[in-house]
């Protein structure tokens, strides 16, 4: 112990006596080990251990529905019941939503919080435990509407809100201006499953008919749900699988409607749950992890050289010491201390870095006007993992360096001059590869980077088909404020006269779905067209939206054939509807649908324009256009409790929204205005999940540029310091400053060579990895290619050229009196 005490107190003095080696490699390793701790925090967040509070998550799986050749569709409570009862992979099921409510407590002002709409054995499933109070009756019947009015509240809003009182048990708060009973606390930290997205309380599937003024008798039956299953213990993915694909032809059979034609169920685990954003970054986490797994070998090799070089200015040290009876073992047992030591404080700072850099999530993520919770917590797992990768750094780059000091020649080190001017030594080849190595690398890392860089350029400057440039757009919801359908419409028609006469206002109009929108976005209703005779297992089912007048106008949407919806259209008049090209083409390929009917859940309606097809959800789709229908929100009939007002300016799109607040506040003060965003700001907040990967793959680019030029740079100014009499000699024997500083940088950029063929290899299998997030770009695109390569060798001159310099004013009379 007390040799392990001095020796630990020489590696201190060590390495405070060489403050910028102890600086540059502490620094360096903080950043490869942080960014790797990163990724392990986000991977533990989505998928190993995303809600710390749920009992086993990990067993945890999700029930989506394939509609229309799409996947991540919502089930009916239908299909939850159907799935529960007959599945055999699963020991029990549930289903839950989310949904924007009005809160109003005691003399308070109502406020919009994110509200899950659970059933009632939610809370049993996942084996959350109240911290104040009780759930949900696990047994209580999610129909048994009015019955059980309660509220489960989240620890945030407990203490937010109700400043943690713990006598609010048993009181009563008005949600969309119904009464409902506080009946517990959920525990603290749990924010519900609903794929990051935060939700602050919780109420019954039973209580959906108190929170619109014109709920159906029975909302349960076309309400769309997410179910959560928990597996069976030893039943594989691949055999749940496959028994849900069964269930899901056995329940279309039975149904026998052309609307289940293609109908399917999907199983997913957390972190490929189409519903939230775990998906998002989900997807990216095996090329994340790529990248901060090269980045870490990039910091292993420049370690490693660090301590070599670290090691050879010690040699005459090293030697004088053995000399006077110093053991090897002694040595190497001080000399991997030193690097456990540098280890150390490299995990220490890469965790603090991990800390910050993971809670970047939360900015790179879209949040579509929602709170996020992830769990980004270091739990003993990631401490492990950086504890593991310490070790791992202090036993792979400590060997070399002490294998190196072991094999000093004691006569060759004290004299100082030796082989100072004997030319390339084998311990700088070994340096060339591995630096050859880095850059390799470095290239592979800025290739992908390159790719996803010009993918989302492509996806956003891609022909969308609509004009977003100066639309405002907004949310108002007036079934959350008491109103039905019929005051809803009415609303409405006043709202959007007032917006078309105020100034600086060129159009206006309100729809379920902006474009590239995420409300609203897919919902489908059944069709009917005469004459037209469907394929054998074919679905008749179209995606259809609701709209206002001038809708097509307002969003630059360019009309084929017909008219826009207009003031007339409404309840009073014939019901009529707008196609697309895709639905035009596909129902009607020889004639003009134009004055045509169709028959939507079983009530006629006339055609009467065709518009362009457009970018609908995913800008970055490739999929042919698909059919979509449109119908006049003033006809009724949408199901939607909100609607999106968007207005076209004639200047900037902020700048109508004064007008927007004064015509909501002339007409109903009480009723909120929520989300209010440009047309562009909605379309980057799609084009997002495209920009994830690129601009994290960005930072990593940059980090191991950073990290390979700081070792580049050591190298060849160590170099240069060991081969200083070799350039004064030259000098004297007739050579130029401009030939040495010449000889250096050739010397630099000549390991550029080994970087492009190691990572024109590497980049091969890399781009298979990110071949399925491109779009718009070929996958050996030379742009990025070629843009890698100059980066990669600017990077390389720019590490070399001080050196460089420094070699060309070497004096030589000076250098070589020393000799």
């Amino acid at each position: 112990m007390t040799a392990l005490l001095q020796n630990t107190r020489f590696a201190l003095r060590q390495l405070r006596k060489a403050p910028g080696f102890t600086v540059t490699a502490v620094l360096t390793l903080a950043l490869g080990i942080g960014a790797l701790a990163t990724i392990a925090t986000w991977t533990n967040a989505v998928l190993f251990n995303p809600w710390p509070q749920v009992r086993d998550a990990r067993s945890l799986r999700f029930i989506s529905a394939t509609v229309l050749g799409g996947s991540g569709y919502s089930v009916s409570y239908d299909n939850f019941q159907f799935t529960r009862q007959r599945g055999r992979s699963f020991s029990d099921a549930t289903v839950y939503s989310i949904a924007p409510l009005n809160l109003k407590a005691a003399d308070t002002q109502p406020v919009a919080i994110t509200t899950g709409i659970v059933a009632s054995n939610y809370f049993s499933l996942l084996g959350v435990q109240p911290q104040l109070g009780q759930f949900f009756s696990p047994n209580a019947d999610n129909r048994a509407y009015g019955a059980h009015d309660e509220v489960v509240l989240s620890d945030a809003l407990w203490r937010d809100r109700f400043g943690a009182d713990r006598n609010i048990i048993g009181r009563t708060i008005s949600i969309n201006q119904h009464v409902f009973t506080v009946i517990g606390i959920g525990p603290a930290g749990f924010a519900g499953i609903y794929g990051g997205m935060a939700e602050a309380a919780w109420i019954p599937l039973s209580s959906l008919r108190g929170l619109s003024a014109d709920a159906p008798a029975d909302p349960l039956a076309h309400y769309g749900l997410q179910e959560a299953v928990r597996l069976r213990p030893g039943v594989p993915d691949s055999a749940a699988a496959a028994e849900l694909h069964t269930l899901a032809r056995t329940y279309a059979a039975e149904k026998n409607d052309n609307r289940y034609a293609g109908w399917d169920l999907n199983l997913e685990d957390s972190s490929h749950f189409s519903r939230g954003l775990f998906s998002t970054i989900g997807e990216q986490l095996p090329v994340l992890f790529g990248a901060s797994v090269l980045l870490m070998i990039l910091v292993g090799i420049n370690i490693a050289s660090l301590l070599a070089q670290h090691a050879a200015r010690r040699r005459r040290e090293i030697a004088i010491r053995t000399a006077l009876g110093a053991k090897a073992t002694h040595i190497a047992s001080q000399a991997f201390i030193e690097t456990g030591l540098l280890a150390l404080a490299g995990a220490l700072a890469g965790w603090a870095v991990s800390t910050v850099f993971s809670r970047s999530l939360y900015v790179l993520l879209p949040n579509f006007g929602m709170p996020l919770a992830f769990n980004l917590h270091t739990d003993p797992s990631i401490l492990l993992f950086i504890a593991g990768v310490a070790i791992a750094v202090t036993v792979l780059c400590g060997m070399y360096p002490v294998r190196q000091s072991l094999r000093v020649s004691q006569l060759e080190a004290l004299h100082e001059g030796g082989a100072s001017v004997a030319g390339v030594s084998r311990s700088r080849i070994g340096q060339r590869i591995l630096l050859g190595l880095q850059l390799g690398i470095c290239f592979i890392v800025l290739v992908c980077c390159g790719l996803l860089t010009r993918t989302a350029l492509a996806i956003f400057h891609r022909d969308v088909g609509f004009d977003h440039a100066k639309t405002l757009t907004a949310m108002v919801d007036l079934s959350r404020s008491g109103y039905d359908e019929k005051r809803a419409i009415a609303f409405h028609a006043a709202l959007l006269d007032r917006l078309r006469n105020a100034p600086g206002v060129a159009s206006a109009t309100i729809t379920t779905h902006l474009p590239l929108g995420d409300w609203g976005s897919g919902n489908t209703q059944d069709l009917n067209v005469p004459g037209y005779v469907p394929a054998k297992n074919e679905e008749m089912a179209v995606v259809t939206d609701f709209d206002g007048p001038d809708f097509f106008h307002t969003m630059g949407i360019r009309m084929q054939a017909g008219r826009d919806f207009s003031v007339s259209d409404n309840a009073t008049t014939p019901d009529v509807a707008i196609v697309n090209e895709a639905m035009a083409h596909r129902y009607w390929p020889k004639g003009n649908p134009i004055g045509a009917s169709v028959i939507i859940n079983k009530r006629p309606r006339r055609i009467v324009g065709i518009v362009s097809n457009y970018a609908y959800h995913d800008p970055a789709s490739t999929d042919p256009p698909f059919p979509v229908l449109y119908l006049p929100l003033a006809q009724g009939t949408s199901g939607y409790g909100y609607v999106f007002v968007a207005l076209r300016s004639r200047t900037a799109a902020t700048a109508v929204i004064p007008q927007l607040r004064h015509a909501i506040h002339e007409l109903d003060s009480a009723v909120p205005l929520e989300y209010v965003r440009t047309l562009d700001e909605v379309m980057d907040e799609q084009c997002q999940g495209s920009r994830v990967p690129a601009e994290l793959l960005g930072v990593y680019a940059i980090c191991s540029v950073l990290v390979a030029m700081m070792g580049l740079y050591a190298v060849t100014a160590y170099s240069v310091l060991e081969r200083h009499r070799e350039f004064a000699l030259r000098m004297a024997l007739g050579s130029t400053r401009e030939a040495i500083f010449s000889l250096v940088l050739r010397g630099a950029t000549s390991i550029v060579a080994i970087g492009f063929f190691v990572g024109g290899l590497g980049s091969i299998a890399a781009v298979r990895l990110v071949r399925s997030m491109l779009f718009g770009v070929m996958p050996f695109d030379p742009i990025s290619y070629c843009a890698a390569a100059l980066l990669l060798l600017l990077t390389v001159l720019l590490s070399g050229l001080v050196p460089a310099r420094r070699a060309a004013t070497i004096e030589p009379m000076r250098a070589l009196r020393t000799e």
